[in-house]
């Protein structure tokens, strides 16, 4: 009974269901059918004679069969490839995480403990902390892209006033902005905007759009972050001054690992995986994001969320 549970099986292989080995089983054998079939008739057409007929048709069934076997095989193949690269990433970052936040709890401990050290050895403890961070950020971020791939990503959605809730988070990063010289400004065109999201997810989102407009923008730029309404949705924008993203790289900004030569040349650091998780998280919570961006010139990164009614909330509670 299970070789038939064609989709279930699909979602094991992490694949879409055109690329699931057991569906093209399944749809192979229809055309192998469908050719034999329209053989048989086509040889009766044009001959009288049975065996023209039987041979025609066993030509037919031998090629369908080989070529649909050779597709299956292939397909097959990228499916199990699939499967083993998921499990390995979830075993890996899951091992990996245990081991980083005991060395986290274990700085915490010693840093808490020589509050009077100074000099080297308190810029050596600081570096420490700060690559321990970034190690944990990075595995809760392989974690969180491995959950999208296997459709897998737990929500919890409440009700939020996005204009206030993103005008606490952009108010938290001013400090960030002033240290780097920079200037961010946040406006509200519209009160009160009232979304359903996973609060969490969403505080991550604006703060990777936050934060990368920050970071990107040289000392002397500003930020605005703004909170508008497009028709039946609340539409939120992360303005920069910044580097922009070059013409050549902007069809491939929401993609996995992948960054901006002129981004590589400013900050090293990054895995590349902020923006394809900034998409796929609004994604999953019923939004939409995109961009608008001029190098040279800075960028426009937004996101926007359908606007939930009171009647409309009172439903979903």
């Amino acid at each position: 009974m299970n070789t038939f549970h064609v989709i279930s099986q699909c979602r094991k292989y992490n694949v879409s269901l055109w690329a699931c080995p057991p569906f093209l089983f399944i749809l192979m054998g229809g055309v192998n059918v469908a050719g034999m079939v329209t053989t048989a008739i086509a040889a009766q057409r044009f001959s009288d004679d049975p065996a023209v007929v039987i041979i025609s048709v066993s030509m037919m069934a031998a090629f369908l069969f080989v070529v649909g076997n050779a597709v299956v095989s292939s397909f097959q193949r990228l499916a199990d490839a699939s499967r083993i690269k998921s499990e390995f990433v979830n075993i890996v970052s899951h091992q990996l995480r245990s081991p980083l936040s005991a060395i986290k709890w274990q700085l915490e401990l010693m840093l808490d403990q020589m509050k009077t050290v100074t000099g080297d050895a308190a810029v050596t403890m600081g570096i420490i902390r700060r690559q321990n961070e970034r190690m944990i950020a990075l595995v809760n971020d392989l974690l969180e892209v491995n959950r999208i791939e296997d459709d897998r990503v737990i929500l919890r959605p409440t009700a939020i006033t996005i204009d206030n809730f993103v005008e606490q988070i952009a108010n938290g990063y001013k400090p960030l902005a002033e240290q780097a010289n920079e200037k961010l400004v946040f406006v509200g065109e519209a009160r009160p905007l009232v979304v359903f999201a996973d609060e969490t997810k969403l505080r991550w989102v604006t703060e990777n759009l936050i934060d990368n407009a920050i970071r990107y923008t040289k000392a002397g730029g500003e930020v605005t972050v703004k909170v508008l309404r497009a028709k039946n949705m609340a539409r939120i924008e992360i303005t920069d001054s910044g580097i922009g993203i070059p013409v050549a790289d902007q069809a491939m900004i929401f993609q996995k690992f992948f960054r901006s030569e002129n981004a590589l040349r400013l900050r090293a650091e990054g895995t590349g995986l902020g923006l394809y998780l900034v998409r796929s998280l609004v994604g999953a919570m019923g939004g939409k994001a995109g961009f608008a961006s001029m190098e040279g010139k800075g960028s426009t990164f937004w996101y926007a969320l359908p606007l939930v009614s009171g009647e409309a909330m009172v439903q979903k509670k």
